[in-house]
């Protein structure tokens, strides 16, 4: 009776190892095997902080097949590959600003300062300077911006230009 058991036992086990060899096997012939040409391959990048997604085409050369473009967009490198019907999409997500707003500045507050912040307003990239400007020492709508982080100016000298102006028009208005 125990040996009946077992043999169902060890049968079923091989059964379930062959079925997994069989598709690791089938998985390298169609990781080895050349796309077809109508097959487009594009690339995205996602950036975390500013939700944005950069994508790009990628230039197929012929009897380029999966693995190949895997050593390209490595899953180390943080790459995912899923098709979407016939188009192969390589996806990644990056931690910090897409190269635009990589280049953007803002106003907020640092400590009861103006201070100028990386990325584009209403995100908080990190902190680049913080300003001898006291933020009582703006206008009250400026200072609401300046507190939420929402002043889309791009440096102090925009802030102090704008300040001048200010001053300028309260001296003629006098």
């Amino acid at each position: 009776m125990l040996g009946k058991g077992f043999r169902v036992l060890l049968y079923g086990f091989i059964l379930v190892a062959l079925a997994g060899s069989l598709r690791l096997l089938n998985e390298q012939v169609t990781l080895r095997r050349p796309l077809s040409p109508e097959t487009k391959i594009s690339a995205r990048t996602v950036y975390a902080l500013c939700d944005h997604e950069v994508k790009s085409q990628v230039d197929k050369q012929k009897e380029m097949s999966l693995m190949d473009l895997r050593k390209v967009y490595s899953p180390r490198e943080g790459w995912r590959s899923r098709y979407i019907g016939k188009d192969l999409v390589f996806t990644r997500t990056e931690q910090g600003f897409c190269p635009a707003c990589q280049k953007k500045t803002h106003l907020g507050e640092k400590g009861g300062y103006v201070a100028v912040v990386r990325g584009p307003a209403g995100i908080d990239g990190g902190i680049v300077k913080v300003t001898k400007i006291r933020i009582t020492n703006l206008p009250s709508e400026l200072q609401e911006q300046v507190r939420a982080g929402r002043l889309d100016l791009p440096d102090e000298e925009a802030l102090l230009q704008i300040l001048d102006s200010l001053e300028e028009a309260r001296e003629t208005n006098e």
